[in-house]
C-alpha cells in the first residue's frame, strides 16, 4: 500500500506477515491512502516487513535511550554502518527488543522485523514508519512534532510540552470552550513550509492514544508551548526563546548532520512567519479563552 502523508508519499510491502499489523493498519492509515489514479511516481521510501529477525554486525553504536526511557514509551538504540542505519525498539516494560529496522543512507529503502506481543509488534511497526518518514523527510522542509493539533477559524494551532504537561487538556478545553474548533491530531501532527514559504500543519496516522487519524491540512497561525500554573496567562516569545520552544519538540537525529540542518532550516522558516506563544496554564475552559484570544488577535 502507498500512502500520502503532508504531500510525501510512502509504500509499505507486507503487512499481511504480521496479524498485528493486518489487523490495524487500516484505521490508522487509511485516511492517507493513495488511490490507483495517483501512484504514477517514485515512492519518497519503501518500508518492507520480513519475517526473518533482521541481523547486522559491526555496526557503530552511535545513540541510545534504553536506561532512561521514560514509562510507556519505547527505547531506541541506532548503529550506523556502511549500508545504512540501524534500529533496535524496546518496549520500556521490557527488556526484550520487539522490532528491528534497518534504513538504506540515502533513506530510501527500509526493512523490518517485528517480535513479541501483539501490541507491542503493532506499537514498534508504527513507530519504526513514524521513524522512516521522518529520516526521509528531514531535508524536504518537513518536521513532525511531538504536539497537539486542533483548527480554529480556518487556522491551525499547535500545543506542545512535555508528556503530562497538558497538551492534549489544552486540546481538549479549546474543543469544549469554542465553538468551531476541531482537533486534527493529538500526538504527531506534521509541519511543511509550501513554496511559497508558508507553514503548513498536517495530519497524520501518528495520534497517540488518541484516535484521530485527519488526512487535513490548515495554514499553522501559532505555537503555544503549555506549562502548569495556578493562574492562565500568554506570553508572547522572542524569535530566539521560540527556535528552543519549537526545537524540543520536533522528532530527528540530531548527531547527523544532513538532517540536523534540514531540521533546523525549516523550524527557522517556521518562526519567521508564525508567532510562538508560552500558556502558562490551569486545565480549564478560562485557559482556552485566554489562549486563543492571545494567539487569534496578538495580544
Amino acid at each position: 500500500m502507498r500512502y500520502k502523508v503532508a504531500g510525501h508519499v510512502f509504500q509499505i510491502d507486507g503487512t499481511d506477515l504480521y496479524d498485528a499489523v493486518a489487523e490495524k493498519i487500516d484505521i490508522p492509515y487509511r485516511p492517507f491512502a493513495v488511490s490507483d489514479d495517483e501512484r504514477e511516481g517514485n515512492p519518497l521510501f519503501v518500508m518492507e516487513l520480513q519475517k526473518e529477525a533482521l541481523l547486522w554486525q559491526e555496526s557503530v553504536p552511535v545513540f541510545t535511550n534504553r536506561d532512561n526511557v521514560e514509562p510507556g514509551f519505547i527505547a531506541l538504540s541506532v548503529f550506523k554502518d556502511d549500508e545504512g542505519y540501524h534500529f533496535e525498539f524496546t518496549q520500556s516494560s521490557s527488556s526484550q527488543v520487539n522490532g528491528r529496522l534497518s534504513v538504506s543512507l540515502d533513506f530510501s529503502k527500509a526493512r523490518m522485523s517485528l517480535s513479541g506481543t501483539d501490541i507491542e509488534q503493532w506499537l514498534t511497526f508504527t513507530t519504526g514508519v513514524n521513524f522512516c518518514y521522518m529520516l526521509s523527510t528531514a531535508v524536504h522542509q518537513t518536521v513532525l512534532t511531538h504536539s497537539s493539533c486542533v483548527v480554529y477559524k480556518d487556522k491551525a494551532y499547535i500545543f506542545l510540552g512535555k508528556s503530562g504537561t497538558g497538551k492534549s487538556t489544552h486540546s481538549r478545553m479549546w474543543l469544549k470552550a469554542l465553538d468551531g474548533v476541531e482537533l486534527m491530531n493529538d500526538d504527531h501532527p506534521v509541519i511543511r513550509i509550501d513554496d511559497a514559504g508558508m507553514a503548513i500543519a498536517y495530519g497524520s496516522p501518528w495520534s497517540g492514544k488518541t484516535h484521530c487519524y485527519k488526512n487535513m491540512q490548515a495554514p499553522l497561525g501559532g505555537i503555544v508551548r503549555i506549562s502548569r500554573a495556578p493562574y492562565n496567562k500568554a506570553s508572547r516569545l522572542a524569535p530566539i526563546q521560540a527556535y528552543g520552544s519549537l526545537l524540543t519538540s520536533c522528532s530527528g537525529m540530531s548527531w547527523e548532520k544532513e538532517l540536523a540542518d534540514g531540521r533546523d532550516s525549516t523550524i527557522q522558516g517556521i518562526i519567521r512567519t508564525v508567532p510562538s506563544w508560552v500558556m502558562e496554564c490551569l486545565p480549564d475552559e478560562d485557559a482556552a479563552h485566554v489562549c486563543s484570544k492571545s494567539v487569534t488577535e496578538g495580544f
